[in-house]
């Protein structure tokens, strides 16, 4: 895979047409660890999951940097993930989302391919503190309709006693088991 295709990923992964992202460029054997946690195993768990967990919720990917290996085997990147919540949210892995709440995070990416779909896709904490930011936001009817991106209020700075600054508090409550076939 190249930045080409990569880009092309970003794009229909944005547009929530998870169905399309799951068979164009997830392996029919991958897994997501997000944070240490092993979230899926195989392309039907993993569109389930991106189903389910966006119910109610937008979610808009922005790359900040992203590095591919020659063999296009490897991809790095820096992403920013903005969730808007629509309604009430609870079963995020940054914790629950208040209606008309809007989360940005920061992570690091790593994305490893086979036959130009990805195998396994492993979401890790930054390396330089980048903080996460709650703030609350005023949805509008386009963002609600997917057709425009989310009205977004200013940027909220560091010192803001919103920014969440410790990462104990980004996963809230237990993970749900989960059981996988052989």
């Amino acid at each position: 895979m190249n930045e080409d295709e990569f880009a092309r990923y970003v794009e229909l992964y944005n547009s929530g047409n998870y169905r399309d992202v799951v068979d164009s460029y997830y392996h029919e054997n991958v897994r997501i660890d997000i944070y240490g946690v092993n979230f899926t195993r195989g392309a039907s768990d993993t569109l389930h999951w991106l189903q389910n967990t966006h119910v109610g919720l937008i979610e808009i990917m922005i790359v900040d940097g992203l590095r591919v290996s020659a063999n296009g085997r490897d991809i790095y990147a820096r992403v920013r993930e903005t969730l808007v919540a629509l309604e009430a949210v609870k079963r995020l892995a940054s914790g629950p989302l208040a209606p008309g709440q809007v989360r940005t995070t920061s992570f690091a990416a790593h994305y490893v391919v086979a036959d130009g779909k990805f195998t396994h896709v492993t979401l890790e904490l930054p390396r330089s503190p980048l903080p996460q930011v709650d703030r609350p936001n005023v949805v509008s009817r386009s963002a609600r309709d997917r057709r425009a991106a989310p009205v977004v209020t200013p940027i909220i700075g560091y010192d803001d006693e919103r920014v969440i600054h410790s990462p104990d508090q980004w996963i809230i409550g237990p993970q749900p088991e989960r059981s996988y076939p052989n």
